[in-house]
């Protein structure tokens, strides 16, 4: 049947020829383009997957100085270190993705940076096949590929930190996308399921990922017993729930006790009433859309027990925020987070003004209370100044490997704005208050601010 929202009529005839003919050679493709302007100077590089000698070629062009092995698998005889390690052709061809990225640390250095390109299955030219309702696909289609579950930028940022590489967002290459009917219902689709216009286009339009990842901790199992911790979780999406925290790995490997809290009014609401089903010494208070990697429950163990039980009720900690520079007495940004497709990387803090309240850490029995006027927003950053005005102590912010797996589009809300406006209030006397979102005061405050894009 002819399709009637076709704007162009299909040809009449279509004539296929053999032949001998040879193909002209092709131009690089764009996403190889920004692969290759994406690799950093290196001395020795280590290229892992198809034997393609064309990157290698270009590559040298600007460094003719580096060593460059190519090889089809990472075997024994392969030794490091490299400085760069390439996996132009993604994870698909690989038979164990996790434990491939998990041996790359034997042949890697400190400063070692791994580049990974992937393609995105999460677009629209994807989605439309599952809506048409016919999954045929060739031997070499995406749909035949062993590891789908990783062709996404969430899944395979995951898969990255389980193994111990740090990910962040190098570049993209946009797909093609028609401004068809079709696209126009699935954008009403994502507005259905309350997720931005401005993530839901960034995901689906984007082909392909040129990922950067290093390692910034130590990924050796320790065995620290069970959680130390409960976590706790106000939960308003079953969905992200499911994907995240109770996928975590690095809850799982200290068996940590998950309490969801569906209905809360607010983050004290939930952690009130979750707190007569914890029995653990302290509470780990997340949203829904946190990631904990293998290694993080260990780590956040050895961190707690470093805690004198005489400091356990008045210690608070995040993960990522805003801490006192002890040598100029400024404020410089603290913690290490994963935010969506980019990396949070700065030193700890034991002087912090501001954490973000994607992930806090307390004791069951700790003398820091959250204040519900606050809601949803800056509560964190509430009990910070808290501590330090009426119980004479900093928290502090911890490096631990956390991804922040959120669908926000990066805008404040207007519930942001009227929490800041509580907290400014509650707080006059500290004067301007710098968090990660922004320094609020009185300019902060405008309407006009407030009202902008």
């Amino acid at each position: 049947m002819p399709n009637p929202q076709s704007a162009v009529p299909a040809p009449s005839l279509i004539v296929i020829s053999g032949g001998q003919r040879s193909a002209a050679p092709s131009p690089r493709p764009e996403s190889q383009t920004r692969l290759l302007k994406s690799l950093p100077a290196a001395s020795r590089v280590l290229q892992i997957g198809a034997l393609d000698s064309a990157l290698e070629r270009d590559h040298r062009r600007a460094h003719p100085a580096c060593e460059w092995f190519a090889c089809s698998a990472l075997s024994d005889a392969v030794q490091g270190p490299f400085d760069l390690i390439v996996l132009p052709d993604g994870l698909h061809d690989i038979a164990d993705p996790l434990a491939l990225l998990r041996e790359l640390a034997r042949v890697s250095g400190e400063q070692t940076t791994l580049v990974i390109a992937v393609t995105n299955q999460a677009r629209l030219a994807m989605l439309r096949r599952w809506v048409e309702g016919d999954l045929t696909d060739a031997d070499t289609g995406a749909l035949a590929q062993p590891h789908l579950r990783y062709a996404s930028a969430a899944s395979v940022y995951k898969l990255l930190m389980d193994a111990g590489w740090m990910p962040h967002l190098a570049d993209a290459s946009p797909a093609s996308v028609s401004n068809d009917a079709f696209s126009a219902a699935t954008w009403a689709m994502t507005d259905a399921l309350a997720i931005p216009r401005a993530t839901a286009q960034r995901t689906l339009t984007t082909e392909q990922l040129v990922i950067h990842a290093q390692r910034r901790f130590d990924a050796s199992p320790v065995d620290t017993g069970r959680a130390r911790f409960a976590v706790v979780v106000p939960t308003t999406r079953e969905s992200q729930l499911r994907l995240n925290v109770e996928h975590s790995p690095g809850l799982q490997e200290v068996d940590a006790r998950i309490v969801s809290c569906r209905h809360a009014t607010s983050p004290a609401d939930a952690l009130a009433r979750a707190l007569e089903h914890c029995s653990e010494d302290w509470v780990l208070l997340c949203h829904q859309d946190v990631y904990f990697p293998a290694g993080f429950g260990a780590q956040l163990q050895a961190v707690l027990a470093a805690v004198p039980d005489a400091e356990r009720d008045r210690t608070l900690i995040g993960f990522a925020g805003i801490g006192v520079n002890a040598q100029t007495h400024g404020y410089d940004k603290a913690g290490f987070v994963i935010d969506r497709l980019h990396r949070f990387d700065h030193p700890v803090s034991a002087a912090a003004v501001s954490i973000d309240e994607f992930a806090v850490v307390l004791s069951r029995r700790s003398v820091h209370r959250i204040d519900p006027q606050l809601g949803w927003h800056l509560w964190a950053t509430d009990l910070c100044l808290s501590a330090i005005c009426t119980h004479q102590v900093f928290a502090r912010i911890v490096r631990l490997p956390v991804f922040h797996n959120s669908v926000n589009d990066y805008r404040l809300p207007q519930a942001f704005y009227d929490s800041a406006a509580t907290l400014a209030a509650k707080h006059a006397s500290f004067g301007p208050i710098t968090t990660l979102c922004g320094t609020i005061d009185a300019d902060f405050l405008t309407p006009a601010r407030r009202a902008a894009p």
